[in-house]
């Protein structure tokens, strides 16, 4: 039974390696074999049913089963996937505006926000886009509701799975270490502490930057970018390839596992996105420019999941190397990224530039609003997300959901089928809880690197074996140096 339950980890690796492949050229914006990567997504569908249904003991881990499934239902659902991706290209788009000659689409749409000058323009390609989330809608529902009937079917047909009392919100419970009240509470006061602080923010930076309040269609993408746009001058000159790569080698990182592509092409993702092809030792970051510093920004922290991935001992047990719980994924990514808001670093940095210390503590003040709204958006995306599953919600419900929870925590009234133009919420299953689990871990960490390394702990050999010790054991990472206490994070960015 050993031998056969590794050369099926060995098959379903191989195929995960074909299939990445080809879906890094889809989001990539290259060309790419729509019919190969469906006959791949069938494969690994086939792979894993065979594992569900022949090799699930009460020996198994957990861990594996609950991914499996996930990964089963991900492959058995995949063609909607595709057909969400080529419609929302497709489909949202608008031919009164244009980027670069190019009518304004869903991937292109965060660019035209960040260098239209009108704010009436971008209003009229927000309200487009949100009523033509109808072509999409369709896809969404009916995917999530094909992965919600997967975990019904296990459970029905099999006593073990019904006894493991598995659906798609408790699978990602589980693989975090939550309890639902455990998670929601987390959230829940997350949000609620950064609420007051962002709201007073938005209302001084709205009228800094665009001499009035802020409106709906002035979401958390535009502000990202608009809000540093006095920098441009300052950061564009910066690589952040060239300067990310300069940290990774400090550290003794291995860089050849690790390639970018910063190609602006048509169709590529509108995110910054990490491939993990094949761990450790093919990974892909992907980025296009918006803004010279959220370049860095994002550069930073798609290595971040690079050098994670790169460092993951490839003896390990297959589960243990790719299905690494989201809270754990995002950390080193976090941490990275900490580094482009870092007064320290950032000095080293633009040492040739004639700035004082006025700007920094500027600087510092918008970044800390920026992570104000990521809070608080992100409070919004993961209690919508959690309630959408526990409650079996439909799109229409969902939208009235997300419109009352980003307004409780925003105040912002924003229309709720906006959740469907997010490049995260209508495709995972979960995931965004993930990004507020690993921003309080990274702010633990990087506590710890200072401490034991000093404050340029990134230019240290030994921050580097420190931390490649961490993400060398893969999703059986030592997580002791984290007691989730979300204190210091808060304190640290609402200025206390």
């Amino acid at each position: 039974m050993f031998n056969l339950y590794k050369y099926w980890c060995n098959l379903d690796e191989n195929i995960y390696i074909a299939e990445t492949d080809q879906q890094y050229k889809q989001y990539a914006g290259l060309n790419f074999n729509i019919n190969i990567l469906k006959k791949l997504s069938f494969l690994r569908m086939e792979n894993t049913q065979l594992f569900l249904k022949e090799y699930c003991s009460e020996d198994t881990p957990k861990s594996l089963i609950t991914n499996i499934l996930e990964t089963y239902a991900n492959s058995y659902t995949k063609n909607l996937e595709i057909n969400l991706h080529i419609t929302r290209n497709k489909k949202i788009m608008t031919k009164k505006h244009k980027f670069k000659d190019k009518y304004v689409n869903w991937s292109n749409w965060r660019q035209f926000n960040n260098y239209e000058n009108s704010s009436n323009f971008r209003k009229e390609v927000f309200d487009e886009f949100i009523i033509k989330t109808n072509h999409i809608a369709p896809y969404i529902d009916f995917r999530f509701k094909k992965i919600s009937n997967v975990y019904e079917k296990f459970s029905r047909k099999n006593q073990f799975f019904e006894h493991l009392d598995l659906d798609p919100l408790k699978g990602y419970l589980f693989d975090e270490k939550f309890s639902y009240n455990q998670l929601y509470q987390f959230v829940q006061r997350l949000g609620l502490k950064a609420r007051k602080p962002f709201i007073e923010k938005l209302d001084f930076f709205s009228n800094l930057i665009l001499n009035r309040a802020a409106e709906y269609h002035d979401d958390f993408y535009f502000f990202r970018n608009k809000i540093f746009a006095d920098y441009e001058n300052i950061f564009h000159k910066i690589n952040p390839i060239v300067e990310v790569k300069k940290i990774l080698k400090s550290m003794n990182f291995n860089l050849s596992r690790i390639s970018f592509d910063n190609v602006d092409r048509p169709n590529k993702y509108p995110s910054p996105i990490c491939f993990f092809v094949k761990i450790p030792t093919d990974i892909r970051i992907l980025y296009k420019s918006e803004n010279p510093y959220f370049d860095i920004q994002s550069c930073f922290h798609e290595s971040g999941h690079a050098m994670h991935a790169s460092s993951i001992a490839p003896d390990l047990d297959y589960w243990n190397k790719y299905f690494l719980p989201m809270g754990v994924a995002e950390i080193f990514s976090i941490l990275m990224e900490r580094l482009t808001k870092n007064p320290i670093y950032l000095k080293s940095i633009l040492s040739t530039t004639k700035i004082d210390n006025v700007f920094f503590e500027k600087l510092q003040q918008r970044t800390n609003f920026m992570e104000l709204f990521f809070v608080t958006f992100y409070a919004a995306n993961s209690l919508m997300k959690m309630e959408f599953w526990k409650q079996h919600l439909s799109i229409k419900k969902t939208n009235s959901l997300y419109n009352k929870l980003v307004k409780k925590f925003t105040n912002i009234d924003l229309p709720g089928e906006y959740w469907m133009l997010h490049h995260i919420l209508p495709e995972s299953v979960m995931y965004v809880p993930s990004y507020l689990i690993a921003a309080v871990r990274a702010k633990e960490l990087e506590t710890i690197l200072v401490s034991e390394f000093g404050d340029m702990w990134w230019s240290d050999k030994n921050s580097g074996k420190y931390l490649k010790k961490l993400m060398n054991d893969g999703a059986e990472i030592d997580l002791t140096f984290s007691k989730l206490n979300s204190v210091a994070f808060i304190d640290e960015i609402t200025d206390n």
